[in-house]
């Protein structure tokens, strides 16, 4: 009894396990890195909003960096 099926069998089209995973190393990686950057991106604008409101409130203007 093998793990392997029938069509499992026929090594010319058996895609190699450590290319499997390095593809699925390489996606990983990539949605973490993306989730965060979108993350701080997040934290960026929600502290840009929280320094434009204490500069309205406290009769300041905000330049905005620029």
């Amino acid at each position: 009894m093998t793990l392997l099926s029938p069509t499992g069998l026929d090594e010319a089209e058996e895609t190699d396990w450590a290319v499997v995973v390095g593809i699925a190393l390489v996606a990983e990686i990539g949605l973490l890195w993306g989730a965060a950057c979108v993350t701080l991106w997040r934290r960026r604008i929600a502290l840009q909003r929280a320094a434009e409101s204490r500069a309205v409130e406290g009769g300041q203007v905000f330049s905005g960096g620029h």
